[in-house]
């Protein structure tokens, strides 16, 4: 074949791919160019749901919502709150996404978009449905514009699919919805750390006169790095989590008691599988110790109150709020090199903290 013949070929395939994807990108005529919410009437029903699902390839359920008591939570991760604020937000986003422009209605070419039918093994999109207050709502969700960014999407079986003017993007990740707050137990209330590894010796931690943690009494200084004693008596505050599972009653390689001076009492064990560190976590409050702290404080005229305060040491109740971690808050974490960085629920379920990204 002449070297001309190939090269008129060449552009041949070019102009038919260039007008492939013309036929997927064009407004569809009659249809004018949307404007209108992708699901109408979800705004009135946001507070009725009661389920939220992200289904992939194969009709592969990946991630369950539920609500219960007014609250969501992921069944497939023994009940663990998901991340309240998070699923409003994608909420709201849902209702108040709008169409920008038809795209193509031909399911030959829904592929080409990713809203082609999830049923399909291969299928790149997602489905996301929503049940609850009516009729059940789904919406395939595709890839996104290339330079505008809003989604590709399909509602129900309707062939039709339309460019949104936001991404909406579903996370497949079920540890990516989970509500990530654990245990915030501050450093300032850390009285002694103890520290115990399957082989090696024990020791233990405690606060030296420069308020800083030395080892076994000594002072902070005497540590090749004076930091790392505190950075290990830190790890309960604002610690996070990754992900959540039932307790496979491994053996902990490393358990770490952390004592308050206030009575509250956190043990966590620790040990790495699947390329993260698991743990379990459990806690415990004297409440003998925890009476006679808040005495003293109500003593020193701190402006606590006694009452409260003595209601909780009396019903047990552990005297730390969660709170979000922070990313600034996470990152001095990391840095820290201390062990036992996660923890769970005692004895019903276990938490994996990975190693930060670098």
């Amino acid at each position: 074949m002449r070297p001309r013949l190939l090269a008129g070929l060449s552009v041949l395939v070019l102009a038919l791919a260039g007008s492939a994807w013309w036929l997927i990108e064009r407004p569809v005529a009659g249809d004018g160019e949307g404007g209108g919410l992708a699901l109408p009437g979800l705004d009135e029903r946001l507070d009725a749901l009661e389920r939220l699902e992200v289904r992939g390839a194969g009709d592969t359920l990946l991630v369950a919502i539920e609500k219960t008591d007014g609250r969501w939570r992921m069944p497939d991760r023994l009940d663990w709150p998901a991340n309240q604020r998070e699923v409003s937000r994608a909420l709201f986003r849902l209702a108040q996404v709008r169409k920008l422009e038809a795209k193509t209605a031909n399911p030959a070419l829904h592929a080409r978009l990713g809203v082609e039918a999830i049923v399909a093994a291969d299928a790149k999109g997602a489905e996301l449905r929503l049940l609850g207050g009516g009729e059940p709502l789904r919406l395939t969700i595709g890839s996104n514009h290339p330079s505008l960014g809003g989604s590709y999407v399909r509602v129900g079986d309707d062939p039709q699919a339309w460019l949104l003017d936001g991404d909406i993007g579903p996370a497949r990740n079920p540890a990516d919805w989970l509500d990530r707050r654990l245990l915030d137990l501050p450093l300032a209330r850390i009285a002694e750390v103890r520290v115990a590894p399957a082989r090696g010796r024990a020791f233990r931690l405690s606060r030296s006169d420069d308020d800083r943690f030395g080892l076994d009494g000594r002072p902070a200084a005497a540590l090749a790095n004076a930091d790392d004693g505190t950075a290990t008596a830190a790890s309960t505050e604002q610690l996070p989590l990754d992900d959540v599972r039932a307790d496979s009653g491994a053996a902990a390689e490393q358990t770490v008691v952390f004592e308050s001076v206030d009575g509250v009492t956190v043990t966590i064990a620790a040990w790495r599988q699947d390329n993260g560190t698991w743990a379990r976590l459990s806690a415990s409050l004297d409440e003998a110790k925890a009476a006679a702290w808040f005495t003293q404080l109500a003593a020193a005229g701190t402006g606590e109150s006694a009452e409260s305060d003595t209601d909780l040491a009396a019903t047990g109740t552990p005297t730390t709020t969660p709170v979000r971690p922070r990313k600034s808050a996470c990152s001095r974490c990391d840095s820290r090199s201390c062990a036992g960085r996660t923890a769970s629920r005692a004895g019903s379920s276990c938490c994996r903290r990975r190693r930060p990204p670098t």
